[in-house]
Order: C-alpha cells, then sequence, then structure tokens
C-alpha cells in the first residue's frame, strides 16, 4: 500500500506499507523519514524553537544549558557550571516566539501598488511560489512550552508540573496576526518547509549537518527578508535579483523563467519581493487578505 503524503496543499512524497506491516520511507520527499517538519537552521533540522535556542546557545555563546549538559556541571570546562538555567532558556524561547510579525510595506502610489501586485503575479506564474508558498493555515496560534517535539536533552512536558501556552495573536509587541472566524491562523510565511537541492551555486559546505547532503537547503522564509540582506544561506547574494540568479537545481526551470521575462516584468517582480518587509514595533496587526 502507498500512502500520499501531504500536509496543508504541500506534496511531502509517500510511504509504502507491505502486508508484513513493514514501512519503506525511501518516497518521502523534503523532509526526514520521521515525518516530522523541522522548520530551523538552514537543513531543517531541528523541530522546536527551544531545540534551537540550546543549540545556539552552546555552538555560538559557548553557553551550556543545565537541561542539555547536565545540573552542576562544567561541560567546557571554564570554571562556571549552569550557565543557563531551564527558566533562561524557557524565558529565551517565549521571548522569541512572540517576536513582531513580519508583513509587507506597499506603497501609497497607485501605480507603484499595481507595479508590485503584477510582480506578485508573476512571482507564481514563473513557479517561485510553488517551494516559496505564500501563506500556511496554521490551526492553533497557542504556542505551548515545553513543547511536544522536544527530543533528548531539551526540557520536556512530562519534566514540569505544568506546560505554559501563549496565544501569539495576543501576547507579544506586535504586530500580530488575527484570528480567523474558524480560529485558524493564515501565516505569510512563503516557504514549503522542505529541503530541495539548489544547484552548485548554493553547494559550498564541507560538512554535513544531522546527515542532509550539503546541497540540499530548506526553502528559505521570505516574510521579512527584503529587510535582512545580505541573501541565501552564505550571504552571498548582495541583492534580491543576485539571489533569484544563485537559484539552480531544482529551481533552475524557475530562474529561466525569470530569465526571460522582460527587464519591466523582472523590475516589477523584484517590486514586489522588496515589499516583504520586517515592520516597525507595536500593537498592529499583519493582514494577510
Amino acid at each position: 500500500v502507498s500512502v500520499a503524503l501531504q500536509s496543508k496543499g504541500i506534496d511531502f512524497g509517500h510511504i509504502e506499507i507491505d502486508v508484513n506491516g513493514n514501512v519503506d520511507a525511501h518516497g518521502v520527499q523534503g523532509i526526514d523519514e520521521d515525518l516530522i517538519i523541522k522548520p530551523f537552521h538552514q537543513k531543517g533540522v531541528v523541530a522546536s524553537l527551544r531545540e534551537f535556542t540550546n543549540n545556539a546557545l552552546n555552538h555560538h555563546h559557548g553557553m551550556q544549558s543545565s537541561e542539555r549538559f547536565g545540573k552542576n556541571v562544567d561541560a567546557d570546562g571554564d570554571g562556571k557550571a549552569d550557565e543557563v538555567l531551564e527558566g533562561d532558556v524557557t524565558a529565551m524561547t517565549l521571548w522569541q516566539a512572540t517576536l513582531p510579525v513580519p508583513g509587507r510595506m506597499l506603497p501609497s502610489d497607485p501605480g507603484q501598488r499595481a507595479a508590485v501586485d503584477e510582480g506578485e503575479r508573476l512571482f507564481d506564474a514563473i513557479g517561485c511560489a510553488r517551494c516559496h508558498v505564500p501563506e500556511l493555515v496554521l490551526d492553533d496560534p497557542v504556542f505551548t512550552e515545553p513543547g511536544p517535539f522536544h527530543t533528548k536533552g531539551n526540557l520536556r512536558p512530562g519534566d514540569v508540573p505544568n506546560v505554559v501556552g501563549v496565544d501569539l495573536t495576543r501576547f507579544g509587541p506586535g504586530p500580530r496576526l488575527d484570528r480567523e472566524r474558524d480560529g485558524t491562523v493564515r501565516v505569510p510565511v512563503y516557504t514549503d518547509f522542505k529541503r530541495h537541492d539548489l544547484g552548485p551555486l548554493c553547494n559550498n559546505e564541507k560538512l554535513q549537518q544531522a546527515g542532509v547532503a550539503t546541497g540540499l537547503f530548506l526553502t528559505r522564509k521570505l516574510w521579512g527578508f527584503a529587510s535582512e540582506p545580505t541573501y541565501l544561506h552564505h550571504g552571498r547574494a548582495t541583492t534580491i535579483r543576485d539571489a533569484i540568479e544563485m537559484h539552480g537545481g531544482e529551481a533552475e526551470d524557475t530562474r529561466r523563467a525569470f530569465r526571460e521575462l522582460d527587464p519591466k516584468q523582472q523590475a516589477m517582480m523584484l517590486d514586489f519581493l522588496g515589499t516583504l518587509q520586517v515592520l516597525d514595533v507595536g500593537p498592529s496587526r499583519v493582514r494577510t487578505r
């Protein structure tokens, strides 16, 4: 029996199950064979914001959390044990989860707005939106900590008497997203949360992360990206046009389609991408429709 793997309209391949109940996951696409979406790190290898935080504390800051390395343990021999306590990691995780939501800075001039709208249409027409999916539906905007997908070495729900729940549509400095009438939230994140082969211009790494091939990368979330140059995982693209031109591999046909647009059409598409910005902090709402 072959079972298709689809979620929120995105195709993750398939699994096959034989008469003895054995599962063959070789048909899984863009994610690990455990079928868990992992939205963190450029390779898509971490499922939870807390695990991402513990990793970054150790790898980038040289600070070891007690939940990862053990209490009263000086793992790096710097004379300081318990550098980051469980409550510290919880606070950092919740702070990140409630950061302001990126949105769009749209021109007020009608002619410029029309150009941006046409650029958005072209973004979809040439195939960019197949991977940079403009909008995904979040069934429940309540972020829980500790979360259900924490791996060993990260605080888990069973480790604490109570789990904290934060409604991301209500808490945080804003801007924030709104709930729909059915309680869901439309998130303009511009990704499919899958890994893709982006071709030789992006395959510059020497080491694998969690066994993921060096040429595979998680689809970059484009919300807010225009405010965060340089572009691509290695920062070698100094402009948005450069980033498009460096796409290859699975995105080769889309890059070719962009090149086949006339200069005016290319400019309109770049104008659209330039509207995907980090917004000023404040109690406003990000409208997705």
